[in-house]
């Protein structure tokens, strides 16, 4: 594995596609792949959301804001307060003009201290780091992200967070480290509580089969790899258009292998922690 720099690696990215969804998405296959898959992505947050009971006007801490893929599903769910934290000052200055009701702030999620949001503000209702703490592949950066994070979920509210959920830790990637549930449970403690899950994708997005004769998981991967592969060779215009046809074709067979259980473990899922109550005297 190449020297990888989390840092370096967003600021690049978001320097080199300034507020283009490929920032954040696969991007060598097009924005009409990303747009498309990210609705996807959103549809998800909300069937997790939906089953959870949040304040009205509840607080939001969302942790790689990124171009603001998420901002409209916030807007629908019209939270009171809404910060939003990156690691890329481009980002950030994107998500202030293109989301003028958020307060974004530059922020390295591993930092010891944060400096512009303080752990006494731990007043959120929801905090999320969706598809951002599996680019933190030293072991301690991501504790220390998850410890950040967790500190500022006031108690009953709840954490957010993504990956694979593997069946033991491996880095797949420079940029990518896939963890299990129990790393992030372990890594959270007693006080996060497991309040949900959520598949996200099957097939649309890149699968990590499990040890052994994992054929579904296998399956998944191969169907990825035949998309990724015939939407980064196609000329730009070509492969905007033919991306998000491709997501709207192949998303039934996603939708039904998710609903059979066949991509966890396998493919992108969501998890809730709630951070418990106080006891009472």
């Amino acid at each position: 594995m190449q020297t990888y720099d989390n840092r370096a690696y967003w600021t690049g990215l978001h320097a080199a596609r300034r507020g283009r969804i490929a920032a954040v998405g696969y991007a060598g296959l097009g924005d009409g792949f990303n747009d498309a898959a990210y609705r996807l992505r959103r549809a998800a947050v909300l069937r997790l959301l939906g089953r959870t009971v949040l304040p009205v006007r509840f607080r939001l801490l969302e942790a790689g804001a990124g171009v603001g893929a998420y901002a409209s599903l916030w807007r629908r769910l019209k939270p009171g307060r809404w910060v939003g934290l990156d690691i890329a000052p481009e980002a950030v200055e994107h998500c202030r003009r293109a989301c003028p009701e958020g307060e974004f702030l530059l922020q390295d999620l591993a930092a010891a201290e944060w400096s512009g949001l303080p752990a006494a503000e731990a007043e959120f209702d929801l905090v999320t780091a969706i598809d951002v703490l599996y680019h933190l592949v030293e072991e301690h950066a991501c504790r220390t992200a998850l410890a950040n994070l967790a500190a500022r979920v006031r108690p009953g509210g709840f954490l957010l967070i993504s990956d694979v959920f593997v069946e033991a830790d491996r880095q797949i990637a420079p940029h990518v480290k896939r963890r299990s549930l129990a790393t992030y449970r372990d890594a959270l403690g007693p006080e996060m509580a497991p309040a949900g899950r959520e598949p996200v994708f099957s097939i649309l997005a890149d699968a990590t089969p499990r040890s052994g004769r994992d054929l579904a998981g296998h399956l998944q991967l191969a169907a990825w790899r035949l998309l990724a592969k015939t939407l980064s060779s196609m000329p730009e215009p070509a492969r905007d258009a033919a991306g998000g046809a491709a997501v709207a074709m192949l998303r039934p067979l996603d939708a039904l292998f998710r609903r059979m259980g066949l991509a966890r473990g396998v493919n992108l899922e969501l998890a809730l922690f709630r951070r418990r109550p106080p006891c009472a005297e």
